[in-house]
């Protein structure tokens, strides 16, 4: 996979997990510990990931520190003004969701200098098991 979105809410910790491939970050000159910004558009079927310095950036981390290949995660906090994901196809399956993971859709990802973007696809989901 080149680029994943994962959102889950498991063990009472409701996070977003952004999975860059090293293939990615050497496309788009992203080096571990670059500040990024991470943009919704298009309601949210949209994801942009770009280098900054702006307030609210955020911090590429490396997912192995023994890989030189590994790729790059950022871990966030669910909260107000990021997409409700499990919400969102919670609603579309008529059920509760606690993981969902999203890919690119195929031929639907830009590379740039400092920039992805890339359209969302609905890879996985997983419900609670609960009746």
């Amino acid at each position: 996979e080149l680029i994943s979105i994962t959102h889950s809410f498991k063990t009472k910790k409701n996070e977003i997990l952004f999975r860059i491939s090293h293939e990615v970050m050497e496309k788009c000159n992203f080096r571990y510990q670059d500040k990024v910004q991470i943009l919704f558009a298009n309601n949210n079927t949209v994801c942009r990931i770009m280098h900054s310095d702006k307030a609210g950036s955020v911090t590429l981390s490396q997912q192995s520190k023994k890989s030189e290949t590994s790729p790059a995660l950022v871990r966030l906090s669910f909260r107000p003004g990021l997409p409700d994901f499990l919400s969102k196809e919670g609603k579309a399956a008529h059920q509760t969701l606690n993981r969902v993971k999203y890919v690119h859709k195929e031929g639907k990802i830009d590379f740039q200098d400092g920039c992805v973007t890339f359209e969302l696809e609905l890879a996985e989901v997983e419900d609670d098991g609960e009746l």
